[in-house]
């Protein structure tokens, strides 16, 4: 039996929707550069985390709520699995507003990316340009292909993702009730 029927068999509800996640590095020259965006390794550890644990909390508000003290579990390990020098952060006001982060900690790499607030200026554009700039350090470092971690509900990243062409197929998130619930 195929894991969607099954899945649906068990009363599963569709909570998030996720594009094709594989991305050429040859792609990235749909994106353009931004000035307020520089390298992760250049931003205080800690403002990194809080930007992180800022956009997990609103891309994941709506369908997936985090507890009131998510943010320690959510960085125990980041530093460890992190390529700070290919992630990047988009700087407004002495701010991070934008953030996406590589994780080096799979073949191959892992990308996420959002702003660190729901409603940001340039948001779109922003993302647009941390995710060329990493692409463009991954590039430089042979990367041939990176995963996208995302939903179609992160508003910012979406028509990004859309025009780096991504391949793979597309998949649900599915929340099964308990058994007799």
């Amino acid at each position: 039996m195929r894991l969607r029927p099954l899945a649906d068999a068990l009363g599963a509800r569709t909570i998030q929707l996720v594009p094709p996640a594989d991305v050429s590095r040859s792609a990235r020259t749909a994106l353009r550069p931004h000035p307020a965006v520089r390298s992760a390794r250049d931003v205080p550890w800690e403002d990194v985390l809080d930007a992180n644990a800022a956009v997990y909390a609103w891309t994941h508000a709506d369908w997936s709520p985090v507890a009131r003290d998510f943010a320690a579990a959510l960085s125990e390990v980041l530093e460890d699995d992190v390529d700070r020098e290919a992630s990047s952060a988009a700087i407004v006001d002495g701010e991070i507003v934008a953030l996406a982060l590589v994780y080096r900690d799979s073949i191959p790499p892992i990308l996420t990316t959002e702003t660190t607030m729901r409603h940001t200026s340039d948001g779109e554009r922003l993302i647009e340009a941390c995710v060329r700039r990493s692409l463009d350090v991954l590039a430089d470092g042979g990367v041939d292909l990176v995963t996208f971690d995302g939903h179609v509900s992160d508003p910012h990243v979406l028509p990004v993702w859309v025009r780096l062409a991504p391949g793979g197929r597309w998949f649900r998130l599915v929340e099964i009730p308990p058994a007799g619930g």
